[in-house]
């Protein structure tokens, strides 16, 4: 019994292999010697993602589960994704696991795989439970409600912000997040007030405000999420032809967001080369044990055999 008991574990770690075998260590960065540290960030680890599912990738918007083991990330043709995290003994993030992938429910009632506008590009909790999910392409709003299993049960459209309609297909609204009074923000990828603003919008889901969210040229908004302490990460995307990117991660103080001041953000670090630089657009953020703050980097593929789906996680310095 003992032996065949040790057969049915060593079966079962060589069963499970393969999942973690999907994720790969990456670096920081190339060739900086002992750096383990951009800007406000310390380097906790990162990995790139190499499911084998078709449907994995263009990763936009996100959320992380407090204790850091689930994270639900949504793509751009229309998917939820579930990954289960592993950490090294150190606390850092060394794996991840795809334990579920399926598309999202539409607001009426059907597949939005099955819609050509399945663009997600935002996802923020509700002041009221549930979850606010924003598109592009077809700018809309959908609120899918509080249960065991989120974002799994049909949504209810909600009312879009002013302005919303004066969009471009892929310049509306990239970023959302709950704000510390139990509101949401909404900011628009490149949607001009004027040459130094996008609009941004700050409401509850039935009413908003516009708003002007600075731009720190060339990088525009790509992702937010609210921060332990209440104030909003957000990151934002620079992008030079024929295939530099880089990233530019800031932070709006929450005595800051109030309606009719324009919203300014302070810089927390930039992913430029030689640090690891890719399509990032999904950020998520939570508190750890020892009371630190984490934050966490997705990027999106566009489902491009020349882009990467990496997974990076920092400890934001005080």
């Amino acid at each position: 019994m003992i032996r065949l008991f040790s057969s049915l574990l060593l079966l079962g770690a060589f069963v499970a292999l393969p999942a973690w075998a999907d994720t790969t260590p990456i670096p920081l960065h190339k060739g900086l010697s002992g750096q383990d540290r951009v800007g406000r960030l310390v380097w906790r680890g990162g990995i790139e993602m190499n499911f084998d599912d078709p449907r994995f990738g263009g990763i936009s918007a996100m959320e992380i589960d407090p204790g850091g083991r689930t994270l639900t990330a949504l793509t751009d043709r229309g998917h939820r994704a579930e990954l289960f995290l592993e950490y090294d003994l150190a606390g850092d993030l060394s794996a991840a696991k795809l334990i579920d992938l399926e598309p999202v429910t539409g607001a009426v009632g059907r597949s939005i795989e099955d819609d050509r506008n399945s663009d997600i590009e935002a996802i923020a909790r509700m002041p009221n439970g549930g979850w606010l999910v924003a598109f592009e392409r077809n700018h809309r709003l959908l609120h899918f409600p509080a249960s065991f299993a989120p974002l799994r049960s049909s949504p209810r459209l909600l009312m879009p912000p002013p302005g919303l309609e004066r969009a471009r297909s892929n310049r509306g609204i990239e970023a959302a997040s709950e704000t510390h009074d139990k509101k949401i923000l909404l900011i628009a990828e490149d949607l001009p007030t004027s040459r130094a603003f996008t609009f941004a919008w700050l409401g509850n889901g039935a009413e908003w405000t516009p708003m002007a969210y600075t731009l720190f040229p060339p990088y525009k908004p790509t992702g937010a999420a609210l921060l332990p302490n209440g104030d909003i990460v957000v990151i934002e995307r620079r992008f030079t032809p024929p295939g530099d990117v880089g990233t530019r991660i800031a932070r709006i103080a929450r005595r800051s967001l109030r309606p009719g001041a324009p919203i300014q953000t302070t810089e927390i670090a930039r992913l430029e080369t030689p640090f690891v630089t890719e399509n990032f657009e999904a950020v998520a953020a939570r508190s750890a044990k020892r009371g630190q703050t984490l934050i966490y980097l997705a990027s999106d593929n566009n489902f491009s055999d020349d882009q990467r789906n990496l997974l990076l996680m920092f400890e934001l310095l005080p």
